[in-house]
Formats: C-alpha cells, structure tokens, sequence
C-alpha cells in the first residue's frame, strides 16, 4: 500500500450477498473500497453505511461488466484512487437454470463475458502492478459447481470451472511475486443468486451465510491455498469427486437439480 494511506480493494458485485459481506469486512480492517455495481441505489447506501461505521473511503462505480470494455472502464476509474490495488475480488456474477438450448443466446452470452472475459481482461490490467510492487491479493469467487459438470447449471458451472482452473494457474505462475491468487468456491448460500436464477434450493437449513463465505475466504489467505472451498458441502464436494466414478456424479447431480428446482424460482 502507498505510504500513510488505508490498504485499497476493488470488489465487484458489491451490492448485496457474497459482494457486501466482502466489503463490510474489509471496511471494518481499514480497507478504503471502489464498490462496482450495477444497483446505484444499494451501492449508494452501502457506501455511505461503511464511511459512517468504520471511517473509510467507499467509492461508487456503477457499471455493467458483462458489457464489452468493461474491465477497461474499471482499470481506469480505479487509477483514480490508486495506481496499483491491494486488493482485486471479482465477485460480480450470475446463475442460469435450466436446459442449455431453452436459454436466450444473449443472456449466454452476457454470463460468458462476465464471468470470464472481464475477469480476465482485469486481472491482466491489474496483476503487472502488482508484481512490480511485490505485493497484492486477487480473489476470483467461484462456486462448488465449479468442480463438477452440472446439468442444468452447464453453462453457470463451466464458467466456474474455468475461474478455478485459470485460479489455480496463475496462482503457480505468481507464487514467488508476491501476490496470492485465491478461487473462493462457497456452497449453497444465503443470498438472492437462486431467485434471479430461477432455482429452488429444497432446504435452506443447510446453507451459509455471506458473511461466514467473505470470512472464510479472507481468513484462507494466510495459508496461501490456490481453491478454498467453504463449508460442509465444499470439503464433501472435493471428497466425493476424488472418490466416485465422474459419470456417477454427473447423472445424480443432474437428477439433484432437475428435482429441486421444480417448483420454480423462489419467491
């Protein structure tokens, strides 16, 4: 960080959920914020609630990632406040359910731009600075589904998968820099993500919160691990795929989401 000022993170998505669990807990260890989103209403309001509660600088940045440049657009607004981050989470993201020729090309398309072009173009903006400065954090948050091929999530899974793997890469490529490269992969978690996917969980007793997942994944930094999985069902997860046959999973997955999603989107 620049001498006599606060450390600096950019989060995406930072709004509600996963997003605005990052931010609080990075406003309450003195981290000064840009706050990228497309909501300006909750991003206004979080903002001004982080500079009352904890004294730090919140800025706002309302923009829509999964649009072309947008990972440009940031760069050059985050240079605004500092020339290199110490902080990158790309959070901003979202869920598709349902048979892959049923969805609207556009929405596939907006859901691949997000998730992976922009995630890509900004770590490549960011990640030089860093190196040259020996020092940073980039955290791109995936899912438990990234782990596995799930029908039904095919498309929101695959994108996962590949923040976990190119996670993974660059955090080998990086290891002697400096900087930490983290894939967070929560479970099920206590957010609006299902409802805009158009998914019903069966049960909520067993889902996280937003702010054990920010917790965890920050806390997971210490020991450098590349892919975090968070939970029960994360280190469950990661057992059964080492353990049972990759087709076996696929077709049960499949069957899990098919019937729990039939009574359509949560209200």
């Amino acid at each position: 960080m620049a001498d006599g000022l606060n450390p600096f993170a950019i989060l995406t998505g930072a709004s509600r959920g996963i997003g605005a669990a990052y931010a609080r807990l990075l406003a309450r260890r003195g981290y000064d914020l840009l706050l990228v989103s497309r909501d300006e209403m909750r991003l206004t309001t979080l903002s001004r609630e982080l500079e009352t509660n904890h004294r730090v600088q919140a800025h706002v940045f309302i923009a829509d990632l999964a649009q072309p440049d947008a990972a440009h657009q940031l760069f050059v607004e985050s240079r605004r406040y500092r020339q290199t981050p110490d902080m990158l989470i790309n959070n901003a993201g979202f869920g598709l359910y349902g048979e892959f020729v049923a969805q609207p090309l556009p929405r596939i398309q907006e859901m691949l731009h997000l998730h992976v072009q922009t995630v890509v173009e900004s770590i490549r903006l960011f990640l030089p600075g860093m190196i040259e400065r020996g020092s940073g954090t980039i955290i791109n948050v995936a899912s438990i589904v990234g782990l596995l091929p799930i029908p039904y999530f095919a498309e929101y899974a695959a994108t996962k998968a590949f923040l976990v793997s190119f996670s993974e890469a660059l955090a080998e490529e990086t290891r002697d820099t400096g900087v930490l490269i983290q894939a967070c992969c929560p479970g099920q978690t206590e957010t609006d993500f299902h409802t805009s996917a158009g998914f019903r969980p069966t049960s909520r007793i067993s889902m996280q919160t937003a702010d054990q997942v920010a917790h965890v994944s920050l806390a997971a930094l210490r020991n450098k691990h590349p892919v975090v999985t968070i939970g029960w069902q994360g280190r469950l997860t990661a057992l059964v795929i080492k353990w049972l046959p990759r087709r076996f999973l696929i077709r049960t997955a499949g069957r899990f989401i098919r019937t729990a999603a039939r009574s359509g989107p949560t209200a």
